[in-house]
């Protein structure tokens, strides 16, 4: 595997550090089946101990990506109990990549919109809200999001098994006390998202050798999705590109101008159409506008134009993804489209793209190890000024060999 200068890059099985300081060392890390092997129980043992589950309410109010990264526990929780319906709670902003979800009986969604309005609007949004999560009778909720509100969920759900995190002395006094299932507060500042998530249960016995992480647009949202493609020129029956370079956070990007000349790349010397994506947000479409001003050439425009599962069923047909830390990087990885991400100073240990041949570009910086802004957020950022054109040219020719397209994981079919 050819090493990209002074950049780490990471590719399933294994990962690469490359600097021009120390040297270089090559680490191995364990598939992930040893990862969890310490805990992995027999599944009817565990539902006989966690008697009477016959609905589970999975919290996770966060981003995006995060409810995409906790969507392998919905695995591990269906394998340990078959029988039981899976209900997720989440966010407004995030409910949508869960629509058709397979092994899910339903998705809860918090008003977080209306927390943002009039006290009156508030109120009665967390009034209906606690209501239908009562009437939903949980008999188990597993709390993947730590906060102090997910507690009080649990809490007043009435759920006989309230599973978390230990808090560790964050939160409200006593709050450890609203659970009756608590693992170790997590001490590995680089683990995965994925693996923290699936740690709640591991350490309940609950756990799976499958941890995909998935989405399932619908047959209606592909056909969008290729009729939009259509409209944009795009003959079809040939491979193509998809390019995100943006995030709601726009110091998450690398420089227009190396975009530009990236995607300019791929189209006249690799031979891959492109399609550029964002976000509908204004600040997004001016950055996409900056980069297209430096020379991106013809691409096939379908910003601003797709829900996310559109993007989705878009991603699934694409040879490449290029794009940084955001949730159609996710989006992508869910549907095991080999992706190329550039990571600036948030954890790309513990937001890598999951489950999927992948290749990252980053460079160390302090900002990523202690969460704290060290640099001068105003400012481009020095961590992904330091990624150079040919870094990602490099990363683009090895994703687009073809021994590197297949995912890590398997590709079975969900389970009914």
């Amino acid at each position: 595997m050819a090493l990209l200068r002074g950049c780490l890059k990471i590719g399933l099985p294994s990962v690469e550090f490359s600097n021009t300081l120390s040297g270089v060392s090559v680490l191995k890390p364990p598939s992930f089946p040893l990862t969890l092997r310490h805990v992995t129980s027999d599944p009817a043992n565990v539902a006989a101990r966690f008697s009477g589950v016959r609905r589970i309410g999975v919290i996770k109010l966060k981003h995006i990506g995060d409810v995409l990264l906790a969507t392998p526990c919905f695995r591990a929780l269906r394998e340990t109990f078959p029988e039981a319906e899976i209900h997720a709670v989440v966010n407004d902003e995030s409910a949508s990549v869960l629509a058709h979800h397979p092994l899910l009986a339903a998705v809860h969604v918090f008003p977080r919109r209306a927390m943002r309005a009039g006290f009156r609007a508030r109120l009665a949004g967390e009034r209906a809200f606690l209501r239908a999560i009562r009437t939903a009778r949980f008999d188990m909720t597993v709390d993947l999001t730590s906060g102090d509100r997910p507690a009080w969920i649990s809490r007043l759900s009435g759920a006989r098994y309230r599973l978390a995190r230990d808090p560790d002395g964050k939160g409200f006094w006593e709050k450890r006390r609203l659970y009756t299932h608590l693992a170790p507060p997590c001490r590995d500042p680089n683990l995965h998202e994925v693996l923290k998530n699936l740690g709640v249960l591991a350490h309940a016995g609950i756990s799976t050798q499958d941890p995909r992480m998935e989405v399932f647009p619908s047959d209606e949202d592909d056909a969008t999705a290729v009729a939009l493609l259509r409209e944009t020129g795009f003959s079809g029956g040939k491979a193509f590109a998809v390019a995100h370079p943006t995030s709601r956070w726009l110091w998450k990007c690398w420089p227009a101008e190396r975009f530009a000349a990236l995607l300019a790349w791929i189209r006249a010397d690799r031979g891959l159409p492109v399609v550029l994506t964002c976000g509908p947000d204004p600040r997004e479409i001016a950055w996409t506008e900056r980069m297209l001003a430096c020379g991106a050439g013809p691409l096939l425009d379908l910003r601003g134009k797709l829900t996310l599962l559109q993007w989705a069923a878009l991603a699934k047909r694409a040879r490449l993804f290029v794009g940084v830390d955001s949730a159609p990087m996710h989006l992508a990885a869910a549907q095991g489209t080999p992706t190329l991400c550039f990571f600036g100073p948030t954890g790309w240990r513990n937001w890598a793209p999951w489950g999927v041949r992948r290749v990252i570009l980053v460079r160390e910086c302090p900002c990523a190890h202690d969460r704290s802004p060290h640099c001068d957020w105003s400012k481009p950022r020095a961590c992904l000024e330091a990624i150079s054109l040919d870094d990602a040219k490099a990363a683009v020719a090895e994703l687009l060999k073809p021994g590197n397209l297949a995912s890590d994981f398997s590709a079975k079919g969900p389970a009914s």
